[in-house]
């Protein structure tokens, strides 16, 4: 997913808007960044549950998921306090397939994708990882979790604790994460050694 194009509009214009397309607006993505997105991470669920070897039963949606987190991402301005909340649940729900289970997202990621980084530490897939614990930390109100992965994500030994909650932080953080998928979409493309680059 290519770098977010400035969108055409203003915040003003997006008053009385839907909350899903304020919430593209806040994230600085469009609808298609959006579904390219789901779509990848869908065609990665598809091939874990249907492999020869070891296949798990995947029943999650990513676009669906996403398309919930925008939701609730533009409803910030509503009454709806649990904004962040529903909109980490929804972007931590993404990634959950690789944590807790024995199975690392960078190592099935490479499965599939085999000319992406090699490294266990390559950054993005440490950033993938900890996007994850810091919306998992603000769905679950784990004020430890959010702080130490936000810290690890911002590479701060000073960050707070009240700052982690700050409204902005937080819009920054998930427009952060929609970087990181743009990353690891286009490791997906790298091609063979062997294959023609054009």
């Amino acid at each position: 997913m290519p770098d977010p194009e400035p969108l055409a509009f203003s915040v003003s214009d997006t008053i009385g808007q839907d909350p899903f397309n304020n919430g593209l607006f806040i994230a600085g993505i469009t609808n298609d960044q959006l579904r390219l997105a789901g779509d990848f991470f869908n065609d990665l669920y598809e091939k874990i549950r249907t492999r020869t070897r070891s296949p798990r039963q995947v029943t999650r949606n990513a676009l669906t998921m996403l398309m919930g987190a925008m939701h609730a991402l533009g409803s910030k301005d509503s009454k709806n306090v649990e904004w962040k909340e529903q909109c980490s649940s929804s972007l931590r729900e993404v990634l959950h397939e690789w944590e807790g289970n024995g199975h690392e997202f960078a190592s099935e990621f490479r499965e599939y994708y085999p000319n992406s980084p090699k490294s266990n530490e390559t950054e993005t897939y440490k950033q993938a990882k900890l996007y994850y614990q810091y919306f998992s930390g603000i769905g679950h109100h784990n004020a430890s979790g959010i702080l130490s992965s936000l810290s690890a994500l911002k590479k701060s030994s000073t960050l707070k604790l009240e700052d982690c909650y700050q409204d902005d932080v937080f819009i920054e953080t998930v427009k952060g994460f929609f970087i990181c998928v743009s990353e690891v979409i286009e490791y997906s493309k790298r091609p063979a050694p062997n294959e023609s680059t054009i």
